[in-house]
């Protein structure tokens, strides 16, 4: 197992931490949640170098590794003894953990309640990595964690201010008939749940059993456009592993989610790229003196990741921020519409980080004999 040498070579951990957290910065990132996972295997290798990479920021930490030793068991393990002797460490503000793991039913709904009740106890948010199968032959779990939120009452909505559970992946949902969907619209209400596909993840991992189908694999992501104008269900859309087994592919870019949106969804309707884009206070820097300096708000890469990370709220406002919203934004160079933005989004970019410019990114380019080159030169 690969990560069983995680804990012998913490400066490969602290290397590879730092160049995600730089390059996503780069491309306009202005909150990340990191899973930084503790079980039996890493120990808190992961979660000593997450500290010490940056102290400033809050940390999850994560259970990827089943909280129960085996399928008889009815106690959790040495896992779960981890997990909270990480509770007891200085800026933990989330706890999290993968239910499906775990060798049954029962299990992964007890993993499901431990969390939560540790996440009640010490004033923490929840994330889950939940229902990740497309199997209908399985119970969808995202029913226990409604169940255990009202059990608990401690993650009432109330405006976007409280404690949250974000929930990943959630592939199983795509199964659900319009009937689920509604009854699932109507049981999260009032309750601060955020859905977050994983595109890039789940497209490569989703659907392997249809491979000789004539169609082959299903698109197995939470479909973003169609939840929101069918039932009003906003999802955030995240870069989940970057460059391990389980998405050995893709980019630390956000707005390169929504391009692939763009074709999983089948949609370029202005309304839809807005659904797709619409969240981070987006600058763009136009060519059209009409459009210049007009400000974009983007959605599911945006305000309800934000929103999922605890970080504020979607309060309905619209494209257009107001006076005392954080400057936080990305300036995209040569960019001329939101819609230009999600269907070529440029490589040039400034990140300012409350009100401060906090990476540049920029572009370098070279053609033989290029005649705009030439005349730079005649015109020298």
């Amino acid at each position: 197992m690969a990560k069983a040498g995680f804990s012998l070579d913490l400066d490969d951990l602290y290397a590879r931490g730092a160049r995600l957290i730089r390059e996503s910065v780069q491309c306009g990132v202005t909150s990340m949640r990191a899973h930084v996972e503790v079980d039996t295997i890493v120990g808190f290798s992961c979660l000593d170098v997450a500290q010490a990479l940056s102290k400033e920021f809050r940390k999850l930490f994560f259970a990827q590794e089943p909280l129960f030793d085996a399928p008889g068991d009815t106690q959790p393990g040495q896992n779960y003894i981890i997990l909270q002797e990480a509770l007891k460490r200085d800026d933990i503000n989330v706890i999290g953990s993968a239910p499906y793991v775990e060798s049954t039913v029962e299990q992964a709904k007890s993993n499901i309640a431990l969390i939560m009740t540790a996440a009640y106890e010490n004033e923490a948010h929840v994330d889950f990595h939940l229902d990740y199968n497309l199997d209908p032959s399985l119970e969808p779990l995202i029913h226990e964690v409604i169940s255990q939120a009202r059990r608990l009452n401690g993650w009432a909505d109330v405006d976007g201010q409280c404690r949250r559970i974000t929930i990943g992946h959630a592939t199983r949902l795509q199964l659900f008939s319009q009937e689920q969907w509604q009854q699932l619209k109507e049981d999260i209400k009032g309750l601060a749940i955020t859905l977050v596909g994983l595109p890039q993840s789940d497209i490569y991992m989703q659907g392997r059993g249809d491979h000789e189908m004539p169609l082959g694999a299903p698109r197995s992501t939470l479909r973003v456009p169609y939840l929101l104008n069918k039932y009003g269900i906003e999802v955030a859309m995240s870069v989940n592993n970057v460059q391990n087994a389980f998405t050995p592919q893709g980019s630390l870019d956000p707005l390169m989610l929504c391009s692939l949106g763009v074709a999983l969804f089948q949609t370029a309707a202005p309304t839809d790229i807005e659904a797709l884009v619409v969240g981070r206070l987006l600058l763009v820097q136009c060519r059209n003196e009409r459009l210049k300096n007009s400000i974009f708000n983007q959605r599911s890469v945006t305000l309800t990741s934000k929103l999922a990370l605890g970080a504020g709220g979607s309060d309905g406002r619209g494209l257009f921020p107001v006076a005392g919203d954080a400057a936080d934004f990305v300036i995209l160079h040569g960019a001329d519409s939101l819609q230009s933005a999600v269907l070529h989004p440029p490589f040039d970019r400034t990140t300012i980080r409350a009100g401060v410019v906090v990476a540049r990114r920029r572009s370098s380019t070279w053609l033989l004999n290029d005649p705009e080159d030439a005349s730079d030169i005649r015109n020298s």
